[in-house]
Order: C-alpha cells, then sequence, then structure tokens
C-alpha cells in the first residue's frame, strides 16, 4: 500500500470527509495470482493422490505429497478468498481465516515500512502483543494511506535520533555541523567501498585472471575493511542496526571470505579436508580479533553472539580460503604421479552445473573418489580412460592433488592397480 506523506491538513480533510467502516480486500490481480497458485498446486496433488490409487506400485509418498499440495492449494484459495481488512475512524482490524486481531488507534505506537523485493509492507507496532502486518496486497486507497500516515513513523524516529546522538558526539568534531560533515564523507567512502568489493568479488567468481593477483586483492579486502572503520572511529560500522545512520560495510567482510571459500572448492582438491577446516579458524582468528577491536565494545551478551557470528561468516570460510589457496598456489615442491582409470562422468544438476569425473582408487584415495573438472578437460576425457593424479605435499603441508595427462614413460609414476 502506498502511504502518502504530503501535507497534514490535507492527511486530517481526507479522514473527517471518510465514511466508515471501510473494508479493503487482495487487488484483483493479487486474487487471480493467488487462486491460480492455488488451483495449480490442487491438481498437481490430486494427480498424485490418482496415481497412487490407480497403480498400487506407485510410491506410498505420492499420496502424502498429493494430500500435503491439496491441503495447502485449499488453505492458499480460503485465505485468499477470507482475507480482509476493515478501517474505522478510531481503530483498524485484519481478518484472516483463522484469526481476527483489532487494534484501537490509541493502542498503536507507530507504523514501520518492512522492506521487501515488491512492495514495502506496513506494519502497526501495538503498544502490547505483537505488531499487525499489513500486506501489501491488499488495494488501498486515500482514507487508508492517510489513516495510516497519520500514525507516528518510528522508523524515521529512530533515524533522527541515532543522527542526533552522533551530532552530540564530541569526538566526532567541535560542532554538529562538523560531526555531521564527517558523516556523509564516511558515507562516501564506505559506498566506494561496497562498490570495489561487489567489483572484485565478482571478477574473483566470474573470471579470476590473472589468477594470483586477484585472488591475493580479494584476500586484503577484509583487512580494508578493518582499516576503514579504524579509520572512521566508529563513524562506519559492521554491525549498525536498522534505523543507524552510520554506514554499515559488513559486505566487504563477509563476501570475500564467501568468494575465496568458493575458489578453493573449485579450484583445488585437497586431501586432507578435516585439517583445512581446523587451522583455517586457526588462520580467520586474527581478522575476528582485528574486527572486534575496530567495532567497539559491546555488552558481554552481545559480545559472545557476535564473535559466533563472526567465527561461523568471517573467520572460517576467510580463514579456509585463503590456507587451500596458499597452500596450492606457492607450491614448488615436485608431485607424486599416480595413474587411475576414470570410472564414470556426470555433469550434476542445479543453478551452476558442475562436471565431474569418477575415478578409480589411487594412491592415498583408496575409495575412489569424484572430482569435479572443467567442461574442456571433461568433454576431452571419455570414461575409462586412464589419467594420472598428481600428489602435491603442499607449501603448508596439507596434500592436494590434480589430474593429467599421463607422462609417455611409466617412470616415477605408480600405479592405481593392486
Amino acid at each position: 500500500m502506498d502511504q502518502v506523506f504530503g501535507d497534514t491538513g490535507y492527511r486530517q480533510s481526507v479522514l473527517a470527509s471518510a465514511s466508515y467502516p471501510r473494508t479493503y480486500r487482495y487487488s484483483t490481480a493479487v486474487r487471480w495470482l493467488i487462486y491460480a497458485i492455488a488451483a495449480a498446486m490442487m491438481a498437481g496433488g490430486i494427480w498424485m493422490v490418482f496415481m497412487q490409487i490407480r497403480q498400487a506400485s506407485a510410491p506410498a509418498v505420492f499420496l502424502w505429497l498429493g494430500m500435503t499440495a491439496l491441503g495447502l492449494g485449499l488453505f492458499m484459495a480460503a485465505s485468499c478468498t477470507v482475507a480482509c481488512l476493515t478501517l474505522r475512524a478510531d481503530a483498524i482490524e485484519v481478518r484472516r481465516l483463522f484469526s481476527t486481531r483489532r487494534l484501537r488507534r490509541d493502542e498503536i505506537e507507530g507504523r514501520r515500512l518492512v522492506p521487501t523485493r515488491g512492495k514495502p509492507i506496513s506494519l502497526l507496532v501495538a503498544r502490547s502483543g505483537p505488531p499487525l502486518r499489513l500486506d501489501s496486497g491488499y488495494r488501498g486507497d486515500s482514507v487508508l494511506d492517510a489513516w495510516i500516515a497519520t500514525l507516528p513513523d518510528l522508523d524515521r524516529q529512530e533515524r533522527d535520533a541515532s543522527q542526533a546522538r552522533l551530532a552530540a558526539d564530541r569526538s566526532y568534531g567541535a560542532s554538529p555541523q562538523e560531526r555531521l560533515s564527517r558523516l556523509d564523507t564516511a558515507r562516501q567512502f564506505a559506498k566506494v567501498a561496497q562498490v570495489a568489493t561487489l567489483a572484485v568479488s565478482a571478477w574473483a567468481y566470474v573470471y579470476p585472471r590473472p589468477y594470483l593477483p586477484v585472488i591475493a586483492l580479494v584476500a586484503l579486502l577484509p583487512w580494508c575493511a578493518v582499516a576503514l572503520v579504524g579509520w572512521s572511529r566508529g563513524l562506519i560500522r559492521f554491525d549498525t542496526t536498522r534505523n543507524d545512520v552510520r554506514p554499515n560495510i559488513a559486505i566487504m567482510l563477509i563476501l570475500p571470505g564467501v568468494v575465496l571459500g568458493v575458489r578453493a572448492l573449485f579450484d583445488t582438491h585437497m586431501l586432507d579436508v578435516s585439517s583445512v577446516l581446523e587451522y583455517g579458524v586457526v588462520v580467520g582468528l586474527p581478522l575476528l580479533a582485528a574486527v572486534m577491536l575496530v567495532n567497539g565494545r559491546r555488552d558481554r551478551t552481545r559480545a559472545w553472539g557476535w564473535g559466533a557470528l563472526l567465527l561461523a561468516l568471517v573467520a572460517l570460510p576467510y580463514g579456509a580460503g585463503v590456507l587451500s589457496l596458499s597452500d596450492v598456489l606457492l607450491d614448488q615442491q615436485p608431485p607424486q604421479v599416480f595413474s587411475t582409470q576414470v570410472q564414470g562422468k556426470y555433469i550434476s544438476s542445479g543453478k551452476h552445473p558442475q562436471p565431474y569425473l569418477v575415478l578409480a582408487p589411487w594412491g592415498p584415495e583408496t575409495m575412489g573418489d569424484k572430482v569435479a573438472v572443467s567442461r574442456a578437460y571433461y568433454a576431452q576425457t571419455p570414461v575409462n580412460a586412464t589419467v594420472c593424479a598428481a600428489l602435491h605435499p603442499g607449501s603448508v603441508k596439507l596434500r592436494w592433488f590434480d589430474l593429467r595427462e599421463c607422462p609417455s614413460t611409466t617412470a616415477g609414476t605408480h600405479s592405481a592397480k593392486p
């Protein structure tokens, strides 16, 4: 529902001339969309139930899936039919399939807007009890918009309070104007840093060439974020709340670790995976400590939660990625080469299909394994072909291997056959 944030007098005149009660339902387009989805689900559910009845040999899961889809479709259709919003001069009421919630105007503390991929959703915050959610699918009018717009805007109040606290903090300048000017500068730096992080991360993910410089640049980004937060003395943060006016550059801390982890997964074949994860946490701990140091003090309960979150989202993927890629890229020692056979090949399904070769047992891989390969290598390597696995000791003693064509002579080559 669109909000009216215009002149207060206009909103009051709209409300004064309106007749009550007023009832609002989902718009025609929204209703037809919901009914279409519900019909498709019910049709699929009926088909699966019919298949189970007609063919006794059909898996029993067909019956359960069919009943579930049929029930969900019926629930969606009934909910769409029943749902409505009723507006009175001094109250608002939302009716759903199994519940009805009514709030008087004096029971509402204020309103918020919840961002979504489509229209933002209005949330009425009650003085007691849970907030009342107003779905964006309701077909509103100027009266409903004005009624909601005259409620206190809690988001704006929080933003104004955050800015007022910063303007009053003498550690950021001699005057409120100087402090707010520093905030604008920090926002500009944060915006540039976020754009640079997205660009470099996309470069490293899509086409990491030249490989070593790109990987090194991605690995430096979180430390640049730490330096930026330290330089700003708290004007730039990793953990701002929703309506904090200070910019947040958590993406500069988290995304590079994710990209490094993905590149390590795609580009390396580590044998000592458990050791990579264990030592990867250790490698990521200095970054975690630096983040907690520059981000400022927190109360003890939140500090533990913040530390655990950083460990999972930052230290582990960043440390494991840096460790794996360093182990491979800096390894200059000669490998042991083992011949083996391609027992099968396939391309995984999903959003990012990945070609795999299934290898017979070789060297330390006594059970055989599947190996992710490039599309070119996948296309030129038939099933039952003989390939060679080169086992490397690793620059930090974490073993890894790669596949290559077997040498013309068998000298120095170990057979995978017993």
